[in-house]
């Protein structure tokens, strides 16, 4: 099943609601505009009698009917005039009886120029994202929980620099790319060991961008590779694939802890390949070094990694400080 089919009843009934509270907005403001300019009501009235007005001289005076029809159309953008000085006169914006549409492109029906709205896709895009990350720790990890004391400042001459150094660089990026995103963001490839913050400061991020109002989907690589594999034996109805590939950031947590697969890598480099052809920002994390990486994936897929933004996390298990 498509991410269409499979979210589209979701994004339509979410659609459905838009328009209905857009409706309910035009009605309040009909009935303020009415309330506080009588006068506009009653020019109102004259203009719905147009068509009553217009069926009377198509069956009662045909011979004269181009002549009252143009006198009638004179007559109706007269009135229109009117109405418009008048709710400006009032204090009111100019458009503030236009119908409201929350997109312009498609007026809310969810297609314009004969496909799907970018709107209605987005809709989708957000019940898949928001699906697939209920059950992941998206809310436990923030920026100001992430602390760069559990990080030794011995200065370390392999590093050129101490651990804390590094993963307080690391922090003050990742609040920046957090704060300054959107859909052409750049991708990031976190590598360093277990238990260094790659998670954390990945969910800090999701955490920051999905408050923005962006649809982000988090989820491990085992976890993610393990669904797309269901999917493509026929054995799960969804397109996970369809969904990872489309939404806004996509966090690929903890490569390297899948299983070794010939499959797995394919999947891998066919989600990869189609957010860099889409311009789309990923994230990925890995514990693996750079000797495991090249023994683990193909050159196609370790160039397109390393095209990103690396991070290299630097320490000890923190994990082990914490819990002590």
């Amino acid at each position: 099943m498509s991410l269409n089919e499979q979210y589209f009843d979701k994004a339509s009934a979410q659609l459905e609601d838009r328009r209905r509270r857009n409706k309910a907005t035009e009605q309040l403001r009909h009935d303020e505009v009415c309330a506080k300019l009588p006068e506009y009501a009653k020019l109102e009235t004259l203009l719905s009698d147009t068509s009553r007005k217009l069926i009377t001289i198509m069956i009662q005076d045909k011979d004269n009917a181009a002549e009252k029809l143009s006198q009638l159309e004179q007559s109706n953008l007269t009135l229109q005039k009117s109405m418009s000085d008048l709710l400006v006169q009032g204090g009111f914006p100019e458009d503030y009886l236009e119908p409201v549409y929350t997109c312009k492109n498609c007026r809310d029906k969810g297609y314009a120029d004969g496909k799907w709205c970018e709107c209605f896709i987005r809709l989708m895009l957000d019940e898949a994202a928001k699906e697939m990350n209920s059950v992941s720790p998206l809310k436990l990890s923030t920026f100001d929980s992430f602390k760069t004391e559990y990080y030794s400042d011995t200065f370390d001459s392999t590093l050129g620099t101490s651990p804390r150094t590094i993963m307080s660089r690391n922090l003050e990026f990742c609040k920046s790319y957090a704060d300054s995103f959107t859909e052409k963001s750049d991708s990031v490839f976190m590598t360093g060991g277990t238990g260094l913050g790659k998670t954390h400061l990945s969910l800090a991020i999701a955490d920051a961008v999905i408050k923005k109002g962006y649809n982000v989907i988090y989820g491990s690589a085992p976890e993610l590779l393990r669904v797309m594999e269901r999917e493509y034996f026929g054995r799960a109805d969804s397109d996970t694939m369809d969904a990872l590939t489309k939404c806004d950031l996509l966090i690929f947590d903890d490569l390297g802890a899948e299983m070794d697969k010939p499959l797995y890598s394919s999947l891998i480099y066919e989600l990869m390949n189609a957010r860099i052809s889409r311009g789309l920002p990923t994230i990925i994390s890995t514990n693996l070094g750079e000797n495991e990486l090249n023994r683990r994936y193909q050159d196609r897929i370790l160039s397109r990694m390393l095209s990103f933004e690396v991070l290299m996390f630097a320490g000890t298990d923190i994990r082990r400080k914490i819990s002590r």
